[in-house]
């Protein structure tokens, strides 16, 4: 008799599960899929007016893929939507006004800011997309040099989806960073470090008369200091900054010309291996070690007969030229933006936390004065040498 209790029991309990189940599939608010938008991509614009926020959205085209024999195959994708509003939150609204379909953010992998957007600063924003649960703090954030606009109105070759085109290169620098890629949840850290500077990748639609569709370039570095633009960084010092990121890993070219009546010149790739920054705090003041290790790959090389003395002289030159090119990326953060971007401050206070306490209060008018040293030590890996070259060294 026990036992019929308790199996009764457990048949019971089987048969509430199975029936909730069924009641949540038959649900009447249950949204099918041609009722949403699903969004892959979304650009942001500051504008004048009494709704200062453009927003621009990617959307897949519904049509696309549904018996479509157009010949290109790769057109109309997807679809670009704009919305205006007084706040984020407010053009995403307003959608609604003008679209049957729900948006799924979800989906969605790049975020991009306007330049003229983030030199007004983005703190409410990054708030918002922080706070958005469909929004994910993987989106890759890039600024755009002009508008965001453009950008998704824009074509890559070889790729139907421009936000997917673009999400595909950050991913490419995420394995093989010659610039730095940066997520919605780092930035966010970043910019609360105690440097409160943060950064991005540079967006540019770059035109010319056989190209009027133009060609989107991401090279360049967008600093930020208290969630507002302050400078962008070129190519070559968005290389360099590789160095002072501890968590990323690159490689950049050096071209070193030995001789110009010789025509001698020599090509090398360098690949970042490691990075120590170490704050000294004595009664003379702070001094900052920045020891910097890589490894060379030789890729060309011009009338010069390779050596081992040769080799040597190379490894010396070759970290004689990362030390200058360092040296002026960290000078131009203290004397022309005053932003702690080299991370100076955040060392200081992982090593020592009780002098930073006394140290914060005054930091923008001590860190353009702050004294480091710079070490690069390269060891040229491989020189790349064939046994017949092609390439004559009379």
């Amino acid at each position: 008799m026990k036992y019929t209790v308790k199996y009764k029991l457990i048949l019971f309990n089987i048969f509430i599960f199975m029936f909730s189940i069924f009641l949540y599939g038959c649900s009447s608010d249950k949204i099918e899929l041609n009722e949403v938008s699903v969004v892959m991509g979304m650009g942001i614009d500051k504008i004048s007016g009494d709704r200062p926020f453009l927003l621009t959205l990617e959307i897949i085209n519904p049509k696309s893929g549904k018996g479509d024999n157009n010949a290109s195959g790769k057109e109309n994708k997807s679809i670009v939507k704009v919305s205006t509003g007084t706040s984020i939150f407010d053009a995403i609204q307003n959608f609604s006004k003008n679209n049957s379909t729900a948006l799924d953010f979800s989906h969605a992998k790049i975020i991009i800011f306007s330049r003229n957007l983030c030199e007004s600063e983005v703190s409410d924003i990054l708030d918002y997309l922080n706070r958005n649960r469909q929004i994910r703090s993987t989106n890759w954030i890039v600024v755009a040099n002009k508008t965001a606009r453009e950008i998704l109105e824009s074509r890559i070759p070889g790729e139907d989806i421009t936000s997917r085109g673009v999400t595909n290169m950050m991913n490419h620098f995420k394995k093989d960073p010659s610039i730095l890629p940066v997520t919605l949840n780092s930035f966010i850290i970043e910019s609360k470090k105690e440097s409160r500077t943060s950064f991005a990748p540079v967006i540019e639609l770059e035109k010319s008369k056989d190209n009027i569709n133009g060609k989107v370039i991401i090279e360049k570095t967008a600093v930020f200091k208290n969630s507002r633009l302050i400078g962008i960084l070129t190519n070559e010092e968005s290389k360099n900054l590789l160095w002072l990121i501890d968590y990323s890993k690159g490689h950049m070219a050096v071209s070193l010309v030995k001789s110009v009546k010789n025509n001698e010149t020599i090509t090398a790739d360098i690949f970042k291996k490691s990075n120590r920054i170490t704050p000294h705090i004595t009664e003379d003041g702070t001094n900052i070690e920045i020891q910097c290790t890589g490894d060379a790959f030789i890729r060309e090389i011009q009338n010069i007969t390779v050596t081992p003395e040769i080799l040597n002289k190379l490894e010396h030159d070759i970290e004689t030229v990362l030390t200058n090119q360092l040296d002026e990326l960290i000078d131009k953060s203290q004397k022309h933006f005053n932003a702690d971007f080299v991370g100076f401050s955040t060392k200081i206070y992982n090593n020592h936390p009780q002098e930073w306490i006394n140290m914060k209060k005054n930091w923008d008018k001590t860190f353009p004065n702050i004294n480091y040293t710079i070490t690069f030590k390269i060891k040229i890996t491989n020189i790349g040498i064939i046994k017949d070259s092609v390439v004559s060294n009379n």
